[in-house]
């Protein structure tokens, strides 16, 4: 193996000797895809049991919510007991009282599943706590958009932060085609930022040489400018912020393209991770400069996430993109693939190449109906699922998407739950993800 994979286990590996049930899965699996089902089933309870007597135990809010329930850990016998466990709406996250530090950190304390020490933060400034936050945790702070007025806040700890990026790394990058020594990574986003997609981006592509990870911008996203970007703005000084960004941005692309021009020339593999919509805007941009790569030469992969919502109303297929991939980067259908994951799972849904997205095999999802009772595979419903890789929170979450799930891939053969179709969110619920608020916020100078 390359480097890629000895700095994947540096960085990101838990010993053996520091296994939960969980972990023999996330870091004892050759591959996510190929396993024995009847094994990993008994594995996957073991592990969902497990991680909810440690929620139940060390969790002040969720131990109170399960008394509530009436459902204690010894109530969980056997898979089909997964319905008892009580699951919290993803929207829980933005329930914190204030923005004032203290407050916040009052908030964490009482919805973590873990010690986070006393409170001696000496600022005031939300930006400089949540960096405060993750020196704390030892592990990642993000946040949501902001686009309804309030941020979700996820804090994972050090323990939470290996399991995602190690199972993200090795799905993403070794799951399509395995990357070679000089392999480049570009992402078309800023990643100074606790935004989700690129705090995401940042941590996890630790494991590339400095000089080979690639980014839209040097420029820091704050809390400040995303407020400001989801449409808060109060002034002339937020309009000038905003401008700057904005024009950071259009210049970062326009040095994308060149960058890939001679990446191209080189004859090196890139890796792209985006949202749809930051890539549809670039090969736009590559069409007026008349730019042509041919990047499948170098056995590229393009891995896309966060819906297909391109502008406005505008929607485009999975396969229908995969064809505008193919004209202007040169890369086949086979290396571009779509992913599904959310700010509150410990897990990603890759494509196959019959575009099915497949779970990891440690998270058990389910599709509800609208009075929560979970309904069957090829019925269309309320997303929810049970993620025992979650060690800082509770990772039992109903979300406000709607989907249908498929019991196995139809066509692959690839174990592994699926999604089968289109993704779309529940009537009611607020448009999510900071692939909404990115979009947005560049469609006026792109119309």
């Amino acid at each position: 193996m390359n480097y890629l994979w000895e700095n994947l286990r540096k960085i990101f590996y838990l010993p053996p000797e520091n296994w939960q049930k969980v972990d023999e899965m996330v870091f004892g699996l050759d591959d996510y895809y190929l396993y024995n089902a009847e094994e990993i089933k008994k594995k996957r309870f073991e592990a969902i049991k497990e991680a909810f007597m440690h929620h139940y135990s060390n969790n002040l809010f969720y131990h109170r919510y399960c008394k509530d329930n009436n459902v204690s850990p010894d109530d969980i016998k056997s898979e089909e007991d997964f319905s008892k466990i009580p699951l919290i709406p993803d929207k829980v996250f933005k329930d914190y009282p204030s923005d004032e530090p203290r407050k916040l950190y009052e908030w964490l304390y009482r919805i973590s599943s873990v010690d986070i020490g006393a409170f001696d933060f000496n600022g005031k400034s939300l930006q400089d706590f949540l960096v405060w936050a993750e020196n704390k945790l030892k592990g990642v702070v993000t946040h949501s958009s902001g686009t309804t007025g309030k941020f979700s806040f996820m804090f994972r700890d050090e323990i939470t932060r290996k399991r995602m990026f190690y199972s993200a790394d090795k799905m993403l990058l070794f799951s399509i085609y395995p990357p070679d020594k000089d392999a480049q990574f570009i992402y078309p986003g800023p990643i100074k930022t606790h935004l989700t997609m690129g705090r995401w981006v940042a941590e996890g592509t630790k494991i590339f040489k400095e000089g080979n990870r690639h980014f839209l911008t040097e420029r820091p996203l704050t809390l400040d400018i995303v407020r400001i970007m989801s449409g808060q703005i109060n002034g002339i000084g937020d309009k000038f912020k905003l401008a700057l960004i904005k024009k950071a941005m259009h210049k970062g692309q326009m040095k994308l393209i060149k960058l890939l021009q001679e990446i191209d020339k080189r004859k090196l593999q890139i890796y792209m991770l985006t949202f749809p919509f930051q890539l549809y805007d670039l090969m736009n941009l590559m069409e007026e400069q008349g730019v042509y790569l041919n990047l499948g030469e170098s056995n590229s992969v393009i891995i896309t996430g966060g819906g297909w919502k391109i502008y406005e109303n505008r929607k485009v297929s999975s396969k229908e993109f995969s064809k505008r991939v193919e004209e202007f980067f040169g890369i086949k259908s086979n290396n571009y693939r779509d992913v599904y994951g959310m700010s509150e799972m410990n897990g990603l849904a890759l494509e196959c190449e019959a575009r099915y997205k497949h779970f990891p095999p440690w998270i058990y999802p389910m599709v509800l109906d609208e009075n929560g009772e979970q309904v069957d595979y090829g019925e269309e419903g309320r997303f929810a699922f049970l993620d025992p890789a979650a060690n800082s929170y509770p990772g039992f979450i109903i979300t406000g998407d709607k989907l249908k799930l498929l019991d196995s891939c139809p066509e692959c053969g690839r174990e592994g739950v699926v999604i089968e179709g289109e993704i779309t969110r529940i009537a009611g619920a607020e448009a999510k993800g900071c692939g909404n608020l990115m979009r947005e916020f560049m469609v006026e100078e792109l119309r």
